[in-house]
């Protein structure tokens, strides 16, 4: 397979037509997308050309892709231009931007150029104030010259940084992934009822009206921090703070962390609190059904993921949408659809999480319950109501989830009652801090082995931190980074134990403490506490088992269509054998991974 790399450039104006104010499917389809040229570099030894809009048209015609190996940076805005307008499918598709993500963390920005900074490579000499709102032919020879030099200057610097990130060691299963992951923006196929997004947007509204007045508040009630702060704590959240420049003030800004928990989170509520407060004049799923509808409206609907956009290595949404929180059975995944003669099958990895928690601390009774068949969240229920408990008893039974799926990662008395409250497992169940408390000890006493992993998971935060190598499970932890078997990493930037100041002390209420760990994020410094290191591993444990999976089926000949956390989309032909093509892609999810035996 060649390796070729390639990058863009476009017609753009900063007034109106651009990536800053455009989603890149959006501009990209746009009538009024039009491509200067692209700079390819053939050969790692041979210098990148320029070829302008005219004979760009003919090499993209005349080549053959089907052996090219095409890496970009932010390849879905360059290859979705190769697919869109050109016809382009190359056999494979590489990312620097999506390598860089995991290789020098999504704390960072990972623009080209501040990747450039990060080599040591100077900045991107591309002139664009001189291109601003220019087509290709209204330039100056010497500024079309400039931007050819810009170009060919980006190229080379993407195949120096894609030669140097598998030099230091991106792992080749993943290269893979981001192919998968490209070709879903890339190669779209799905569709979308937008009639049932029209009425999906109006129930909405309707719901939206309903909460603020059963609320009993308006939007400019909400422009009080004070009311808004009080109303969260009557449906049983504390407000959090931050630093002000006169001293501790609520975290309520559209940026903050805890505003963005309340609007991604299961409770209705809060989601309709938190929009409110910011002014929003529709709710998120009113947002993503306008999107849809409008990028259905242009074709396929380009499904776009960022690759190891979250911590944990998984997938996250982009481009002004978010299709991995699209779960099954919502209303707007019901909008969701295959092309004529095409089925969606969407297998996932049930109950994969609580699975691998059990079984990393060696809890075997759970473990056990798993493999035998038996519903794994009816024990606990049991003991929690002092009774017999069925499928069918959705309260007493959904009680069991919750503790089975949030206490692995030591979730407190506080968490539990509002997870309770939320329904997010079943109908909600209102009740006080005391009983969370019991249910949290209950699950503490029944799972032994998983309270041990914890401790287990304290000591590896300072082994994260500094020391010499050592295994956990089937993780290597070393040089700062927790490795899997296939070379994936997780890693913690900056991790330190934080002495906290005496002003510390007394804004958390903690007497003599004497501090904890916490590493930098892209919202700032953040705790690592055990149970958090225990959701960290487990998510990421999940996270290649889906991805190598999506892998082999892909290797069958299946298109990958999208993901949503635990399940993956694929697309099957009404070809009489769909039920055949079910197993096969079954089997493969199904199938145990060589790192985690049994």
């Amino acid at each position: 397979m060649r390796i070729v790399v390639a990058d863009w450039e476009s017609v753009f104006d900063r007034s109106s037509f651009t990536l800053s104010r455009l989603s890149t499917e959006e501009y990209v389809r746009s009538p009024q997308f039009e491509a200067h040229g692209c700079a390819i570099k053939w050969q790692h030894d041979i210098p990148a050309r320029w070829y302008d809009q005219d004979e760009v048209k003919h090499v993209m015609a005349e080549e053959d892709w089907s052996d090219v190996y095409m890496i970009h940076h932010h390849a879905q805005f360059d290859s979705l231009i190769e697919s869109h307008h050109y016809g382009v499918y190359p056999k494979m598709i590489g990312c620097t931007l999506a390598m860089a993500r995991l290789m020098l963390g999504n704390h960072l920005s990972v623009s080209l150029d501040q990747v450039r900074k990060h080599f040591g490579i100077p900045f991107k000499t591309t002139p664009y104030d001189e291109m601003n709102g220019k087509h290709w032919r209204e330039m100056p020879p010497a500024v079309q010259q400039k931007v050819a030099d810009g170009a060919c200057d980006e190229v080379e610097s993407i195949y120096d940084i894609f030669c140097r990130f598998l030099k230091e060691g991106f792992p080749l299963e993943e290269l893979g992934v981001v192919d998968s992951t490209i070709k879903m923006f890339t190669m779209p196929v799905l569709r979308a009822d937008t009639a049932l997004l029209k009425q999906v947007w109006e129930d909405e509204e309707a719901k939206r009206q309903a909460r603020l007045l059963q609320l009993g508040v308006t939007v400019e009630d909400l422009r009080s921090a004070d009311r808004f702060a009080s109303l969260l704590r009557e449906a049983g959240v504390e407000p959090e703070t931050k630093d002000g420049k006169n001293g501790p003030i609520y975290a309520f800004a559209k940026n903050d962390q805890f505003m963005r928990d309340l609007l991604d989170g299961p409770d209705e509520e809060l989601r309709t609190l938190a929009e409110a407060r910011l002014g929003a004049k529709s709710t998120i799923i009113q947002d993503r059904c306008e999107k849809i509808a409008n990028m259905a409206s242009r074709g396929s609907l380009c499904v776009y993921y960022n690759y190891c956009g979250a911590h944990n290595t998984n997938w996250s949404g982009g481009d002004s949408t978010n299709f991995q929180n699209m779960k099954r059975g919502s209303a707007i995944r019901k909008a969701i659809m295959a092309p004529p003669g095409c089925l969606i099958c969407s297998p996932d990895l049930s109950q994969v999480q609580c699975r691998l928690v059990n079984y990393l601390a060696g809890q075997q009774d759970v473990v056990e319950r798993f493999r035998r068949g038996d519903d794994p969240y009816i024990p606990i229920a049991e003991m929690i109501y002092q009774k017999k408990v069925t499928k069918d008893d959705k309260t007493e039974r959904g009680t069991g989830k919750t503790l089975e799926l949030s206490c692995g990662f030591m979730s407190g008395d506080l968490s539990i009652q509002r997870t309770a409250k939320s329904g997010l497992y079943g109908p909600p169940v209102y009740i006080e801090l005391a009983e969370a408390r019991r249910w949290k000890l209950l699950y503490r006493e029944t799972h032994p082995a998983v309270e041990q992993y914890w401790k287990t998971g304290g000591r590896m935060i300072a082994r994260i931190a500094g020391g010499d190598p050592v295994s956990w499970g089937p993780f290597a932890i070393r040089d700062g980074k927790i490795f899997a078997p296939n070379g994936l990493f997780l890693q913690y930037p900056q991790l330190h134990f934080h002495r906290p100041t005496p002003e510390e002390c007394e804004k958390l209420s903690q007497q003599n403490w004497s501090g904890y760990w916490r590493w930098k994020t892209r919202n700032g410094w953040k705790p690592l506490h055990p149970g958090v290191l225990t959701q960290n591993v487990v998510s990421f444990a999940a996270r290649i088992i889906l991805s190598q999976a999506m892998l082999r089926i892909k290797a069958l000949g299946y298109h990958i269509m999208g993901t949503t956390h635990d399940e993956l989309w694929v697309l099957l032909k009404q070809d009489g054998n769909e039920e055949r093509h079910r197993e096969i892609i079954m089997n493969e999810m199904r199938r145990e991974v060589s790192w985690l035996p049994g």
